[in-house]
């Protein structure tokens, strides 16, 4: 396979082309700009090891063979349209170690949290991190699950948050020097 940076450039193209075509009850602000949806995806991908990714280009390149779109999928589970995809106990443990993750950046970074992240805040739809995080899990191979979920066990193990990283990333994407920085800008 490619490259790293190849890989998630791939995934991320496939996903845009899956994700112009959904219908949402709330649709996504970022459908209409490529750009954004990019730069918030690839993001999230700079963190994933290579193996992951491989693996979950395959789900979608499979996906996408089957003429299935793991996106709509996606919000179809969060508008409560579908019933659950996969019941992969892997799955609800990545959720709740991300869920501190975002814990973690609302208490440390509540201005960036506030305009960025969704929230931990009870909600039965895509509104909700967890509900989202699930959602979208659940369109995952199970490889891409267990590969995910060492990476993200691991990260904790190391108490190393990797949503903070992430954030961090997208915040230098958007022209700031840093976290603090960005959260000083937005308090004005």
């Amino acid at each position: 396979m490619s490259s790293k940076q190849d890989i998630i450039e791939t995934i991320v193209v496939i996903e845009w082309e899956m994700f112009r075509s959904v219908e949402s009850a709330a649709p996504a602000s970022c459908q209409n700009s490529p750009e954004s949806f990019r730069g918030i995806r690839a993001s999230i991908y700079e963190e994933w090891p290579e193996p992951a990714l491989e693996s979950y280009l395959r789900d979608l390149i499979e996906a996408r063979e089957e003429k299935r779109n793991l996106v709509s999928e996606k919000y179809a589970r969060m508008d409560n349209l579908l019933p659950p995809l996969k019941e992969n106990p892997l799955i609800e443990d990545i959720v709740r170690i991300e869920a501190d993750w975002q814990e973690e950046i609302r208490n440390k970074y509540p201005m960036i949290y506030q305009s960025t992240c969704r929230t931990t805040d009870p909600a039965d739809d895509g509104s909700n991190f967890s509900v989202y995080l699930r959602s979208e899990l659940e369109t995952y191979g199970d490889k891409t699950i267990e590969l995910y979920h060492e990476h993200v066990k691991r990260a904790e193990a190391n108490h190393d948050n990797l949503s903070l990283r992430m954030l961090e990333r997208l915040v230098k994407k958007s022209g700031y020097e840093d976290l603090e920085d960005a959260e000083k800008q937005l308090r004005g």
